[in-house]
């Protein structure tokens, strides 16, 4: 099996494992819901990251330009 450098992520993430997973404080994750960038779900009593909603936001911000920091 070839490694593209990607892996598969479930369709939902829980918002407690959203620092490991997505390199994003909690806090982070809810002012981005709290914007409507990203989709928040309960599945039970968990609040849950919509895996594809996070996808397109991390694909919609700029590049960095050379010297940015």
């Amino acid at each position: 099996m070839e490694n593209t450098g990607t892996t598969s992520l479930p369709l939902l993430v829980s918002v407690s494992s959203a620092p490991r997973v997505f390199g994003m404080s909690r806090s982070y994750i809810y002012k981005l819901a709290k914007r409507g960038e990203i989709d928040l779900v309960k599945m039970g009593g968990a609040t849950m990251i919509r895996t594809e909603s996070m996808h397109a936001y991390i694909n919609s911000l700029p590049p960095m330009k050379p010297g940015q920091s």
